[in-house]
Formats: structure tokens, C-alpha cells, sequence
């Protein structure tokens, strides 16, 4: 039955997540049409004059750095949303009859709600990626390749690795499996902080939407709080590549830890004081 929901929740909310997708496509679009400007191949010729071009081309560069974060955002509402409506309101009481377990609709809701936030957050780092490729290809000489260029970076980063490695303990395959650890666990966190908001809201008579946008923000204020303090504790006890990996990794199993304080007490909404409107 699992797996039935599951297959529910996609057809749910793949229209809208398809929509932020294509979305993102489009913005990376324009990010690569802001570096075909002339200024960027000029940029360091003194005879060269800017036109009304060149500055449409950093609007949209400025601009496109606001719609990515929109994207992002605006996939993270729409589920926030998705999830009060089919879970509390009119549309819940279909939810709730369904022959299954209160884990099961938590448990769905929150995978492919997570999911969905990889592959936007997937699809804005790829978006990142060929914008910064874009602007190698614009500034770069004639007869230099992309590759070439890409090879050099790399190059470049391999030396600093080494260097960051013997004077300041800083290991970037250390660092590679914490944010790895880090990107697989954040977007399921994030959803879970979200839900449990808005599942804590329900506590109260009125005004729930409201409660659950300021159970949300508090949320966020006692992690980065408690990240805080992390930091200057291990700040004080360690080198700067085991301080950088400690408040990665730290951050990461806080939010987890609050992801699950969450997800326990949005069961028990659900359970024993659900009461929707």
C-alpha cells in the first residue's frame, strides 16, 4: 500500500515540480545569452565602450541569480502548501479514510517531497555549473578550449588541496563525503522541518497558518542557533579542515535530529489531535 501512495503523491505534484524544472532550464538559458555580450570578450580592451547590451547582460546575470533562488523557494511552498491542504483541510478527510497507516502518509508525503527537492536543487547546481562554464567560454583567448580550461581549474585545485592539507589538516575527501552526506540528507530535513511546522500549527485554534509560518521561522532561528554554538566549540578544539568538516557534519545531524523531534510530533497531530478545518 506503500508504494501505492507513493505512486498518488508523484502524480500529486509532478506537474509542478516538471514546471520548476523547465523553469530552471529556461533561466540557465538566459544566464548563457547574458555572457554572449561583446563586453565579456573585451573586457580587457581599453578602447572597448559599454552599450545598452552590456547592461541588459548583467540585469539578466542579477537577475537570474533571483530566479534560481525563486525556484527553489517556490517548489519548497508548493509542497509546504500541498501537504496543509491534503493533510488538513477538506481534502484530508479523503486522506485520512485510506486503509493505511498515519507513518505510511508521513512517510510517502516526505519521500517524494524530498525527492523532488534533490532534483531541483540537482538541477540548480548543473544550471550553476554551465553559467560558470558560460563565463570561462566568454572571457577565455581564441584557440583555448573549455576543457582545456576545466583542466585547469582542476589543476589549480589539486595544488590547493595539497597545500590545504599539510599547513591547515584540511582533507577535501574528508570534506567531499560530509557534503555528499550533507546534500543526500538535506532536502528530506528541509521537508520535514517544513511539515512538522505546519503540523505543529494544527495545536492551536486559530490563526494556524499563521502559527505554523512562525513555528517555521523558530525552527530555523533554534538551528542556527544551536549550529552556532557548535562551531564555537569546536572552533576552540581544532585545526581549520577538521573545524570546517566538524560544523558540516554537525549541522547536518542536528537537523536530522530535529527532523525526527518533528516527524514524531506531526504523527501524533495526525494520530490524536487532528482536527482539520
Amino acid at each position: 500500500m506503500l508504494g501505492k501512495l507513493i505512486k498518488h503523491e508523484w502524480k500529486s505534484t509532478y506537474k509542478v515540480g516538471c514546471i520548476m524544472l523547465f523553469a530552471t532550464l529556461v533561466i540557465t538559458f538566459f544566464g548563457w545569452m547574458a555572457f554572449q555580450s561583446p563586453m565579456w570578450q573585451n573586457m580587457e580592451s581599453s578602447r572597448y565602450r559599454a552599450s545598452i547590451l552590456d547592461a541588459l547582460s548583467i540585469v539578466t546575470i542579477i537577475m537570474y541569480a533571483f530566479m534560481l533562488v525563486g525556484v527553489m523557494y517556490g517548489i519548497l511552498i508548493y509542497l509546504g502548501v500541498h501537504f496543509y491542504r491534503t493533510m488538513y483541510t477538506d481534502q484530508g478527510y479523503l486522506t485520512h479514510t485510506l486503509p493505511v497507516t498515519k507513518h505510511q502518509l508521513l512517510g510517502s508525503k516526505i519521500l517524494v517531497s524530498g525527492l523532488w527537492m534533490m532534483f531541483i536543487s540537482l538541477a540548480i547546481f548543473l544550471s550553476v555549473v554551465i553559467l560558470i562554464s558560460s563565463l570561462i567560454t566568454a572571457v577565455m583567448p581564441a584557440g583555448y578550449s573549455l576543457m582545456e580550461a576545466w583542466g585547469e581549474i582542476f589543476g589549480a585545485l589539486g595544488e590547493w588541496s595539497e597545500w590545504f592539507r599539510n599547513e591547515l589538516d584540511f582533507n577535501f575527501v574528508r570534506t567531499l563525503a560530509v557534503f555528499l552526506f550533507s546534500a543526500v540528507i538535506s532536502p528530506f530535513t528541509m521537508v520535514m522541518v517544513l511539515f512538522g511546522s505546519i503540523s505543529v500549527g494544527q495545536f492551536f485554534t486559530r490563526f494556524r497558518v499563521l502559527m505554523a509560518i512562525v513555528c517555521y521561522i523558530g525552527i530555523l532561528i533554534i538551528q542556527s542557533i544551536l549550529g552556532s554554538l557548535l562551531q564555537n566549540v569546536v572552533l576552540w578544539q581544532s585545526s581549520l579542515g577538521i573545524y570546517i568538516d566538524s560544523t558540516n557534519i554537525f549541522n547536518a545531524l542536528i537537523n536530522l535530529l530535529m527532523s525526527i523531534v518533528l516527524y514524531v510530533l506531526s504523527w501524533l497531530v495526525i494520530s490524536k489531535k487532528l482536527n482539520m478545518e
